[in-house]
């Protein structure tokens, strides 16, 4: 198998600075209406509909508690590794996921979703040289259908491969 390597830098960054465009957007127009246009229409609605800015803060609150990940998959001739952090608050201390496999420990794998997240979990299920059997949840944000498809198939692909040699 030649060397494949799959991700989002690009979208996790991106999706990030959007996030925190937004936040300052949120502290910023109120206190700018607040201070030069305090007589306007949209000032009173704005004062008369706080709701809207504690929605706009929970939402960003939910955003930094379930994170945006950055992972990198690397597939290689004998072996895969795959890497996953958050894109911001892993500077603060958050955890970092890092698994390196070589192909024959894979025995299964699966994708699972959640309803209100942006975050899938990669389920990856392997046996030790010992034959211990473990899994690992990995987290990995705004993993698209063609992107979970090509990883199924490479995934299987490994899987039928270690089937074939224990046969």
């Amino acid at each position: 198998m030649k060397q494949i390597m799959i991700d989002n830098k690009k979208v996790s960054r991106r999706l990030t600075l959007l996030v925190f465009v937004l936040l300052f957007l949120m502290l910023a127009i109120p206190l700018i209406f607040h201070l030069f246009f305090y007589y306007s229409f949209f000032y009173k609605f704005m004062i008369s509909n706080l709701y809207f800015i504690y929605v706009g803060f929970l939402f960003f609150f939910y955003i930094i508690y379930y994170g945006i990940f950055y992972y990198k998959i690397k597939f290689e001739h004998s072996s895969f590794l795959i890497q996953s952090r958050r894109t911001l608050s892993s500077w603060f201390g958050s955890k970092v996921y890092n698994l390196e496999l070589s192909n024959d420990m894979l025995i299964g794998f699966r994708f699972v979703g959640s309803f209100l997240s942006i975050n899938d979990k990669l389920l990856i299920q392997m046996r030790s040289s010992s034959g211990r059997r473990s899994a690992v949840r990995i987290p990995l944000t705004l993993v698209g259908k063609k992107r979970k498809r090509k990883l199924e198939q490479i995934f299987n692909k490994i899987i039928q491969n270690n089937e074939c040699q224990t046969s």
